[in-house]
């Protein structure tokens, strides 16, 4: 077991998802203390043609929505294109990230309604626009920010701990979250260059790729690595 414990401040239902795959990794103890909690904005609006889905946040709303079975839907992330296939929509792209996704909309798109957070990256419905591609953005869920949990700041200020943050908005949560006094303790992982930028401390680490497979596989050698 590697004595390094890894604190997860992703919201509750992702960070749930990470604590098994960490534990046969490996480690020893990982703490959860979200930064953000995800709250539906209210019921999921009509769509008009096909949707764009830059979460699983986002697909979450339009569960149960068996009117869009066959939706075509343009994603980010392969979990995101999973759970938009189990409720019947028609995957016609997936992208890494958000900035990438617009480049695998074809001219020929029907109308697209980009279901996303309060908080979003990449302008998407303006870059389409500018295509001549008919789209509009719905607000969907919000983030709500949190604070670190008092047993997640004893463990920072108890020894490293190895953070991965996942977005530019948690890593600036993080950095006004984390107690001073912890600052020398963090061992930071980055999804991304954009993500490293918002980070308190330097040097961090930053995937390969910037998706989940890109973290397990840095924090893996991460593990390895402060274990020993």
């Amino acid at each position: 077991m590697h004595p390094c414990p890894v604190l997860l401040t992703r919201p509750q239902a992702d960070a749930q998802r990470m604590v098994g795959t960490l534990r046969e990794m490996g480690a020893q103890r990982v703490e959860v203390s979200p930064l953000l909690r995800i709250d539906p904005t209210g019921p999921p609006p009509e769509i008009a043609g096909g949707v764009i889905l830059t979460s699983a946040n986002a697909v979450a709303v339009l569960a149960g929505r068996s009117d869009l079975r066959g939706c075509p839907a343009w994603v980010v992330g392969p979990r995101t294109a999973r759970l938009a296939e189990d409720i019947g929509l028609n995957v016609k792209g997936v992208a890494a990230q958000a900035d990438t996704l617009v480049d695998l909309i074809p001219n020929d798109a029907p109308h697209l309604t980009h279901l996303r957070g309060e908080v979003s990256r990449g302008d998407i419905v303006g870059r389409l626009t500018r295509r001549g591609i008919v789209a509009d953005e719905r607000v969907v869920y919000r983030q709500t920010p949190l604070d670190l949990t008092a047993s997640a700041r004893a463990l920072l200020r108890d020894g490293p701990v190895l953070v991965p943050l996942f977005s530019p908005r948690s890593a600036r949560l993080f950095a006004m979250a984390c107690p001073h006094d912890a600052v020398p303790n963090l061992r930071l992982l980055a999804l991304s260059d954009a993500v490293a930028a918002e980070c308190p401390v330097r040097p961090v680490g930053i995937c390969e790729t910037p998706d989940g497979a890109g973290m397990y596989a840095l924090l893996k050698r991460r593990l390895t690595q402060i274990g020993g």
